[in-house]
């Protein structure tokens, strides 16, 4: 073969496995799934200068602390978002068939490195891990690398030929060696590879020099140099570490343990992972012309392992599927990364057998229908590649749960938006957080790459936010089932809301609002004239009408209420009251709205009934983040009042304020003529509990 078209031959593979790599990667997958939020939570701790051997981010399980130290590098340089955080993932896969080239071309010449790079160029497996933002996409170039240094460090070619040891690439595998553990459990075999490696030139008497003894032992000392932070940290914190991974892992019986060497070997041939964060479900690793080339090669290897080109194949796979063995009984593509490379390389060897073999039968040019056979693989591979990468993998069920696709649409969406409107995102839950520590509005952030764009969270239940007191903005059901929890008295703001198109969205998730108008007319009548509500001060002989809209300290301003009902029994469904109110400036990140139940006293001196301060039922909450409020946002708050069924008919008070921290630190109510505090709370008049129907009129006092 001509240089010249083995050149073409790999700038045409290489093109065809970076467009499969990037093509769509900001939607494909649509999210981050959980390890990748992980890993991402770790980057950004690196990035804000916190370095640590293992990082612990709320899921009890250790994570080395290398691939986020790299991506942290890489996102500071392209930016972050759901492009962003995979672009070191992308460029790995890209390096490593470079490296799979490299390596199979120095140990078997361009025909077996051409079948390796092409192998995988097109394989699933290889394409989904460079779109995944996790240490994995690393171990593949990190082993295949190391193997190449080590083929340059013994000068190892078809054989090991007699030269002086240079220093640097011996220097390169001490450093590579010591490195590997702070990057995956997956990469811990590499040490023990590299010594079986050597002592199998020894057991076969290669052609070494004696200088090479203090090469390795070089290595040897340099590696546990590089390793011994490492081993520090492992010691110290043995249960975050890889090393404790392997042993909470390990095989519970023998049954587990032949299980797992069934399961090794089938993720390669016949079964892959099930997880579809690692595969399309059961898919293996290698198709079935592939995996046949391979069980050739590996049989070719052990018939000639005592050439170290052979020899360092199969340590290199019997690592993987140890690995893969011990972790799990069924096939993990995460563990067995190990044996990526020599998989690969060992199918373009089963390929150079198979084309020996016939030119032993009498065929002159025996690569020509090998040739042919290989492309029409590649061919039929590339197709069903795509069909499983771009329609099956993509719409499989378990996709959208398992990588956040709503939010990751979602941030998608805003990227690309040149709407300049702000977002009004409503969440729910709001507050509540995944396995790794992060709720809904974290994810987003992480999946978004604009970092200027105007955001308001709520709860979708009972929390809602109008920016800029209702002037024309986006608004968006930031979960699935935004829609259906969402309390009838908020949705109905949204009854003129228009729809805007968003790709991969359902429709009515992204919706044009413009309440501006509707907010100031409920504030001049429904709210202004129709809403009674009283100051209620210590000072205060009787309830005082307050004219709204009433301000609070902290930026807070009380704009009005709708209440049902208030006239019902004890008991049942709970008073349901809608509280709207505007921001005026900075409001505590941790303010809070109240809604109490309260007795009537009646005051000696006039005479007057005066709202007591012990609450009979209470809601306490706020379902929007307030740490995201500007001025003049105004807010809608829902509070469920639950009352017991044992409270005795008669005349209650409904007093509402707001907090920060806790319900006993409430922010005061201010005098609207002098500025003064006036009491820290508001009466909003009687609720009526009437006797329950069955009872005659009578319950016992509360």
């Amino acid at each position: 073969m001509n240089r010249r078209l083995e050149y073409s031959l790999i700038v045409g593979l290489l093109l065809l496995a970076a467009a499969l790599r990037v093509w769509d990667l900001t939607r494909l997958p649509p999210g981050f799934n959980t390890d990748e939020l992980a890993h991402i939570r770790i980057t950004e701790t690196v990035r804000q200068g916190h370095i640590a051997i293992h990082y612990q981010v709320g899921d009890d399980v250790g994570r080395a602390g290398l691939y986020a130290l790299g991506n942290a590098i890489l996102v500071s340089l392209v930016g972050d978002g759901l492009l962003g955080y995979r672009v070191l993932s992308w460029a790995a896969g890209m390096v490593l068939l470079a490296l799979i080239y490299a390596l199979a071309r120095r140990l078997f010449g361009p025909p077996v490195a051409l079948i390796a790079l092409g192998l995988s160029a097109v394989n699933l497996q290889a394409i989904l891990l460079a779109r995944t933002v996790t240490p994995e996409t690393l171990v593949p170039s990190y082993i295949t690398l190391t193997l190449l240094v080590l083929a340059r460090a013994f000068n190892l070619r078809r054989e090991v030929r007699f030269r002086l040891p240079l220093t640097l690439p011996f220097a390169l595998l001490g450093v590579l060696f010591g490195l590997s553990g702070y990057l995956h459990y997956a990469a811990l075999p590499l040490g023990p590879i590299g010594a079986v490696f050597f002592g199998h030139l020894l057991l076969t008497r290669q052609p070494l020099s004696r200088r090479v003894w203090n090469a390795m032992l070089f290595v040897v000392v340099l590696a546990t140099v590089v390793a011994l932070p490492y081993l520090i940290s492992t010691a110290r914190e043995t249960a975050i570490s890889e090393p404790y991974v392997l042993w909470t892992e390990r095989p519970r019986s023998l049954s587990d343990a032949i299980d797992g060497v069934l399961g090794a070997f089938g993720g390669l041939v016949w079964k892959g992972d099930p997880r579809i964060t690692h595969n399309l479900p059961d898919v293996p690793l290698l198709g079935p012309l592939m995996a046949l080339l391979m069980i050739v090669g590996v049989v070719e290897g052990l018939r000639r392992w005592r050439e170290p080109r052979y020899a360092l194949l199969l340590l290199v796979l019997a690592a993987g599927l140890v690995t893969d063995a011990w972790v799990r009984t069924e096939p993990s593509f995460a563990a067995n990364l190990a044996a990526w490379p020599a998989a690969f390389i060992l199918a373009g060897v089963g390929a150079a057998v198979l084309a020996r073999m016939l030119r032993g039968r009498g065929w002159a040019h025996a690569w020509q229908p090998v040739g042919i056979l290989l492309v029409g693989a590649l061919a039929v591979n590339i197709l069903v590649t795509r069909h499983r990468l771009f329609d099956t993998w993509r719409e499989h069920p378990e996709m959208t749960s398992a990588y956040h696709a709503h939010l990751g649409y979602i941030a998608a969406y805003l990227d690309r938006s040149a709407d300049g409107l702000p977002v009004s995102l409503c969440t729910h839950p709001l507050r509540g957080k995944n396995e790794v520590d992060l709720t809904a509005r974290q994810m987003l952030n992480l999946m978004m790459h604009r970092d200027n764009l105007p955001i308001r969270h709520s709860d979708c239940e009972t929390g809602l936010v109008f920016i800029n007191a209702g002037a024309p903005m986006r608004f968006i059901y930031g979960s699935p089932r935004g829609p259906e929890v969402m309390r009838p008295e908020l949705k109905a703001w949204l009854d003129q809301a228009r729809p805007l198109p968003a790709d991969h969205l359902p429709d009515g998730t992204v919706l044009w609002v413009d309440v501006e108008e509707r907010i100031m007319d409920a504030g001049g009548y429904a709210w202004g004239q129709l809403a009674e509500t009283y100051f209620v001060g210590r000072d205060e002989p009787a309830p005082v009408r307050a004219p709204l809209a009433i301000k609070l300290e902290r930026n807070l301003t009380f704009a009005g209420y709708d209440l049902f009902p208030r006239q019902r029994p004890p008991g049942g469904t709970p008073i349901v009251l809608v509280t709207y109110w505007r921001v005026d400036g900075e409001v505590p990140a941790d303010a809070g709205i109240f809604a109490h139940l309260v007795d009537y006293w009646e005051n000696p001196e006039t005479n007057q009934m005066v709202p007591l301060l012990e609450p009979w039922a209470e809601a306490n909450s706020l379902d929007v983040m307030a740490s995201g409020l500007q001025n003049r946002d105004f807010f809608a708050q829902v509070l469920y009042i639950y009352m017991r069924d044992d409270l005795r008919p008669g005349n209650y008070a409904l007093v509402i304020g707001a907090y920060q921290g806790n319900v006993f630190n409430r922010l005061g109510v201010l005098d609207p003529a002098t500025g003064a505090r006036r009491g820290d709370r508001l009466s909003l008049g009687t609720i009526e509990l009437t006797a329950q129907p069955n009872d005659g009129g009578q319950a016992d006092s509360p």
